[in-house]
């Protein structure tokens, strides 16, 4: 193996696909690394854990094709620290040993032979294929994906619910104490549709991935039991979780008695200092509605209290009612809105907090009944 590479495009492509490597050496070894695999005048680098696998490609002058995995890690330390000026990789394929040179820098890295390296997941030839935007995808993810279950946890809340269906995507994610629903405008241009839920892990890395390129669209290839997403410069391959999604539909109320219309950034500031106060153990933080002020309160016995007052517009009867306070912040500060609004249907009843100016993302939060 031996081929040139332009320093910033090793970079990009190798920050891509390094997270995904495990962290965990001591299980296999060459699941730190990531393969190197050159043909065609194209270096396509692949990364897995074995639950999900990440590839990424870029355009090289090779003199010599060839294959090995090289450790992630120490490769994306020395690549950051390389001049940015073409980088050159030989392989020796009787010792495994990598040499990097790049203008008087040069560094010799011990691999492990491609085929310990395990198959990951195919990217999916049959099945359905729709492209969409990526913009619209990627604010449905993050609206949504904070609030589903622990990933450990291998049950079917751990994934985000999403369809596809005529020029909609809808996703929703729940933990049991929180609920988050998008419904978003999409170019659809082949009407097709899909139904699945996917693990928070894999988008939660999709949307990492999605901030070292500029694409404008993704292809999401979906069959039985896997998915790709897919762009010109990546692919992520998923297993995806089976089972079906709770009718989350049914806890969404259609109507609130009071609502409550607050600045979204004075929101965000006072919870952040209210919480300075709060329980650790419980994040307790207690919300006080009346006449036209939110008054924002938190305790911790033994060690003090603390207290804060913003406005707002609302108009109900005086109303107090308890949150973790991390989910609301969680909620509001994927908001893109200059103002929130809260609607509330009593003490003990979930509580709807969505921005004012769209009527399709929200997120219902159970109380905290304090006694």
């Amino acid at each position: 193996m031996l081929f040139t590479i332009d320093r910033d495009s090793l970079l990009n492509k190798l920050r891509v696909v390094e997270k995904v490597t495990s962290q965990r050496g001591n299980v296999q070894p060459v699941l730190s690394n990531v393969l190197f695999d050159v043909k065609n005048n194209v270096l396509n680098l692949s990364a897995t854990d074995l639950e999900i696998s990440v590839k990424a490609n870029a355009t090289v002058a090779v003199k010599k094709e060839g294959k090995i995995t090289i450790p992630a890690k120490k490769l994306l330390e020395i690549a950051t620290k390389l001049p940015e000026k073409p980088v050159e990789f030989s392989l020796n394929e009787d010792t495994n040993v990598v040499s990097i040179s790049c203008g008087n820098s040069k560094f010799e890295i011990v691999g492990i032979s491609a085929s310990e390296f395990p198959k990951t997941e195919d990217e999916i030839k049959d099945g359905t294929e729709i492209e969409i935007e990526l913009e619209p995808f990627l604010k449905s993810i993050k609206n949504t994906v904070y609030a589903a279950a622990n990933y450990e946890n291998r049950n079917v809340i751990s994934g985000v619910f999403c369809q596809i269906k005529g020029n909609k995507i809808e996703m929703a994610a729940t933990d049991g104490n929180r609920l988050t629903r998008i419904i978003e405008n999409i170019n659809n241009k082949e009407d097709k549709s899909t139904k699945l839920v996917i693990p928070s892990k894999t988008l939660n890395e999709f949307v990492r991935i999605c901030f070292f390129i500029t694409e404008e669209k993704v292809k999401l290839y979906v069959d039985n039991s896997k998915l790709t997403l897919k762009t010109s410069s990546f692919s992520i391959n998923s297993r995806l979780i089976e089972g079906e999604y709770p009718p989350y539909e049914q806890l969404i109320p259609k109507t609130t008695a009071n609502n409550a219309i607050l600045n979204r950034n004075e929101l965000i500031d006072a919870l952040d200092r209210v919480s300075i106060m709060v329980n650790d153990r419980t994040s307790i933080v207690k919300f006080v509605f009346g006449d036209n002020k939110l008054i924002l309160k938190a305790e911790t016995p033994n060690s003090g209290n603390s207290e804060d007052v913003i406005d707002c517009n609302y108009q109900g009867e005086d109303l107090s009612i308890a949150f973790n306070y991390k989910y609301v912040l969680d909620s509001i500060k994927t908001m893109d809105a200059k103002q929130v609004k809260i609607g509330l249907n009593g003490s003990l009843s979930a509580t709807l907090f969505k921005p004012e100016s769209e009527e399709e993302y929200i997120c219902l939060i159970m109380p905290i009944q304090i006694r």
